[in-house]
């Protein structure tokens, strides 16, 4: 028989960006941690899509309330994800990023961030950067970055966040990871910068992940002034509207990361901004050079600072940074904007999960994913 753990991996690896096999099993450590055998053969036979009790009760031979127990019991320990639906609640299976991972904020230690680098030297940093749908995209960082403050839509997080009725702030696994490094970081002396809205603040709340707490509109919105001071950026998940905000740091998040080990790779999917310069403004005073996340600011050999353009990832820090107003941020041609096609975050996972797998049998390979 199969053993359970691979089959938990295979799943997973249909699932988003996917699970890479390492030949030292670093990506099973992580998943023996938090599933059981048990927990893990449940998971593995769960259906795609949110599940009413009802149709888990009738898939796995169960009573109602016997199904509804063990639902919520997997739930608690971080291991599906659910939505309210008026009294009663849908639950779904969720990949390992944006999912399992995160959702276990609280349990990562040293071993599991060293396992993580192997994952992404393995496989997995060059899969989030590989397909054509973006898993998040970053935002600028303030309405004013961008040329004439036109924003998309979706992209104008101020408006998105005074819409909310609940907002909670936990622990990002990012700067978890970076606690571990072996040389210290200051990214990590602040955790809690990881926001989640609505329905999704919801779950994070009541299941108690990352020291999670509600925080007021006025306070993430001053937090993230604070934040762009120091040069963090933001990034939203890829849906029409915004469900959570990442306040990310260069020196650590995870998407930046594997960017810079998939070389060739850039942001060109998840961004729909990008910077242009004016040179004729430009004092190369330099400030640009430590705020790009992207390092695309250089200093030339004669003093001039020089700009390379391909690999903006949109965020806008070099613009609020520089003293002669000779950065601005320019709305991409249409022909190369990515728009969100999903309300819901794990109903895009889906269908990156699909894309993925049909682009790696159309390559000749990657056909072994379930």
């Amino acid at each position: 028989m199969e053993d359970v753990w691979e089959k938990l991996r295979e799943k997973l690896d249909a699932m988003t960006k996917g699970y890479p096999k390492t030949e030292s099993g670093a990506e099973l450590v992580f998943l023996k941690k938090i599933f059981t055998e048990e927990d893990a053969a449940f998971f593995i036979d769960f259906k795609p899509g949110l599940q009413t009790v009802e149709a888990v009760a009738t898939q796995y031979g169960m009573p109602h309330d016997e199904a509804e127990a063990r639902l919520e019991d997997m739930a608690r320990k971080h291991l599906l994800y659910w939505e309210r639906d008026g009294l009663s609640k849908k639950y779904r299976i969720v990949p390992f990023i944006h999912g399992l991972w995160e959702f276990n904020v609280d349990r990562i230690d040293a071993i599991d961030a060293k396992n993580m680098g192997t994952l992404y030297v393995g496989g997995f940093a060059k899969s989030f950067m590989d397909y054509r749908l973006p898993m998040s995209r970053i935002i600028p960082i303030r309405a004013e970055a961008v040329k004439d403050g036109k924003l998309l839509p979706g992209d104008d997080y101020v408006s998105a966040i005074m819409q909310q009725d609940l907002i909670v702030a936990t622990d990002c696994a990012c700067r978890k990871v970076a606690l571990f490094a072996k040389k210290p970081c200051n990214c990590t002396d602040n955790l809690n910068v990881c926001y989640m809205f609505g329905q999704t603040a919801d779950y994070y709340l009541e299941t108690k992940i990352g020291n999670t707490r509600i925080v007021s509109k006025h306070e993430i919105l001053d937090r993230i002034k604070e934040s762009e001071k120091v040069g963090h950026y933001l990034s939203v998940g890829h849906t029409r509207k915004i469900q959570a905000l990442c306040n990310c740091a260069k020196c650590h998040c995870g998407f930046l990361m594997a960017a810079k080990i998939s070389l060739g790779s850039s942001f060109e999917n998840w961004s729909n901004y990008t910077c242009t310069k004016d040179e004729s403004r430009c004092i190369d005073c330099g400030k640009c050079v430590d705020r790009c996340p992207m390092r695309n600011m250089k200093a030339g050999g004669d003093g001039k600072i020089l700009y390379d353009h391909r690999k903006c990832m949109g965020c806008g820090l070099c613009v609020t940074s520089c003293p002669s107003g000779a950065l601005i941020l320019e709305r991409k041609p249409d022909d190369k904007l990515t728009f969100a096609q999903d309300e819901k975050f794990y109903d895009l996972c889906e269908r990156m999960g699909t894309e993925r797998i049909a682009v790696d049998k159309a390559r000749g390979g990657g056909t072994d994913h379930r």
